[in-house]
């Protein structure tokens, strides 16, 4: 053993009050040290935090850890003060400005040792120049595997990291990348873009994790299995849509077992609070997107229900690895229903700019960021992927204008590139036929599935995997009927307008659920005259007869029965049907 390792080895225990490195750390800070700029690919599990928490006692000055991860940067900078008394604090979009404005004091006067920020921090004029005054001794890019377009999760603002490193040459910071999933195309990728030294892969076996999918055909039968499959503690639920998430809480809700909703439709308060309970095993079950978990240091998690499928072994292996982090025996369940890769390729159209999104944008000039929204009519995530995009090809140039950042229109001749996009697709189409091959498996293994496909080729059988050893679990599913025909009178609520002076209000029938009701009602609905008897009985049900003065329909060209049904409905209500809407 080297002077260096036995002194490393007894910071690892006086400071952090670890034994030993785990495989694949030592390595990882050795060729940090000497090399400089390092790509590390690790499980989760493994510690990837370690590697930029320990280097940062051991360099002067800021260590800078990029992330997209909120929920991460909440959690680690609560760790690294309470229990390794080091400073650390981020910025971002949850904070308010004066607590912002507080860290950026705290990091010029040097009283942090790390920062987190996210990666649209540096799409910002200002805040990108005040990155690059502090006195950065390391950078550290978290999911690296969202610089590369060969990545399963390409973001535009990574991009924007690159850039930083350029600027940032002058005083030689130290690079690493942590990811715990990139296949050979995205590692050679993004070893060229920080350009990494060196490449540290572990493999991604997790021999805790006993994995399994059940096939379910309805949503009632897939709410009675995550009831059954709860573990005593702390359940992780991921749903693919918040409706699904809401849903899958209220279910386990009326069924008297604690439980929550967590996505990003959430207020800051509310996602703090449940991150909070959800360390706390408060909860017995959380239904959440992939906004919560990633990152999160809940060693203890049991069991993790996917009530929807994923679009990507990556996802997948990323989501399920946060189960059994303490190395003891957990579970991770599929649920699946082949309808459900419906919502997956919906996620894949719509994430993809077109051509005619980076028309309309070429076409502004000298305004903000809102103001080009508002002016192109996109969807605001849409909006600013394509501005990233032209911005790094040279079409906008990024400016202030009094305290607001505005974007310059620059006379180029050719046309945006959007190749990049072309190969996102393909990558994105071809990580769901992975994901839809891993839940249709009939036989092999499932941990040597996810591994083959992640890049781990010496993989062997896990022979636990309810493929390798079938459980022979049979679950009564005698409630799902039931269930289901609750999901189908079950309203969604319809936010209110307040400045309008509209008040809540509902819509009888889920399109995203896509109920039998709504798809029968969907079929009928140019040919049939008469309003279902059914879908009257809900009206019913739901309305009030002393809430409303008159009804007054909404037009349509294709509801066949549009009036017959606001003529039942008023004869009910007794109250005077006015048809003023054209």
């Amino acid at each position: 053993m080297s002077d260096k390792t036995a002194k490393w080895e007894q910071i690892l225990k006086t400071k952090f009050g670890f034994d030993a490195f785990r495989p694949g750390q030592l390595e990882a800070l050795t060729a940090l040290s000497e090399e400089k700029r390092v790509l590390c690919i690790l499980p989760t599990g493994r510690g990837k935090s370690l590697l930029y928490q320990f280097p940062s006692l051991l360099l002067p000055g800021l260590t800078l850890v990029i992330s997209p991860l909120l929920a991460l940067m909440r959690d680690q900078v609560g760790q690294l003060k309470s229990r390794f008394n080091i400073e650390a604090a981020a910025l971002n979009s949850d904070q308010e400005l004066n607590e912002n404005e507080f860290i950026r004091t705290q990091a010029i006067e040097g009283k942090l040792k790390i920062l987190f920020i996210s990666p649209e921090q540096l799409d910002h004029v200002e805040r990108f120049q005040f990155i690059q005054q502090l006195p950065i001794s390391l950078v550290v890019i978290d999911e690296a595997h969202c610089i590369s377009t060969w990545g399963h999760d390409f973001r535009p603002s990574y991009r924007q990291i690159v850039t930083l490193l350029k600027e940032l040459e002058p005083k030689n910071p130290r690079i690493l990348g942590l990811t715990a999933t990139a296949d050979a195309n995205c590692e050679k990728d993004i070893q060229q873009q920080i350009n990494a030294k060196k490449v540290i892969r572990e493999s991604v076996d997790r021999p805790n994790l006993q994995l399994s999918c059940l096939k379910t055909q309805t949503m009632g039968e897939k709410l009675t299995l995550t009831e059954k499959l709860l573990a005593k503690t702390t359940t992780l639920i991921y749903c693919a849509t918040r409706e699904n998430c809401e849903l899958v809480a209220m279910h386990l809700n009326q069924k008297k077992i604690k439980a929550v909703a967590y996505h990003a439709g959430l207020e800051s308060v509310e996602k703090i609070a449940i991150q909070k309970g959800f360390l706390n095993d408060d909860y017995q079950a959380i239904a959440a997107t992939n906004a919560l978990g990633m990152g999160i240091d809940k060693p203890d998690i049991r069991t993790i229900i996917h009530f929807d499928i994923p679009g990507s072994i990556t996802a997948y292996y990323q989501e399920v690895g946060r189960a059994g982090r303490d190395h003891l025996p957990s579970l991770g369940i599929l649920l699946y229903d082949w309808k459900d890769t419906k919502i997956q390729e919906y996620f894949i159209q719509s994430s993809q700019p077109e051509k005619q999104d980076f028309d309309q944008v070429l076409l502004t000039d000298g305004l903000t960021l809102t103001e080009i929204k508002q002016k192109t009519g996109l969807h605001p995530t849409r909006a600013q992927l394509v501005i990233a995009e032209l911005i790094e090809q040279g079409f906008f140039l990024k400016e202030m204008k009094g305290r607001s950042q505005i974007y310059r229109r620059q006379k180029l001749s050719k046309a945006p590139d959007l190749s990049r996009y072309d190969n996102q697709m393909l990558v994105k189409n071809r990580e769901l036929k992975k994901m839809i091959h891993y839940a249709d498996l009939q036989t092999g293994c499932r941990m040597k599935t996810l591994r083959n496909h992640l890049g781990d080729t010496q993989s062997s059988l896990c022979t636990h995997c309810d493929l390798c050893k079938p459980h022979n679990v049979s679950y009564q599913l005698t409630e799902s009927a039931a269930i289901d025909a609750w999901i189908q009178q079950k309203p969604v609520s319809i936010a209110p307008m307040q400045k309008a002076g509209i008040n809540e209000g509902i819509s009888l029938l889920d399109g995203k659920l896509r109920g039998a009701l709504f798809v029968q009602f969907m079929k009928e609905r140019a040919t049939r005259e008469t309003l279902d008897p059914e879908i009257f009985e809900l009206c019913k049900k739901h309305l009030q007869r002393d809430s409303f003065a008159a009804l007054i329909p909404l037009p349509s060209t294709t509801w066949r029965a549009r009036l017959n049904a606001a003529t039942l409905l008023a004869d009910y209500l007794k109250i005077p049907l006015v048809d003023m809407l054209y």
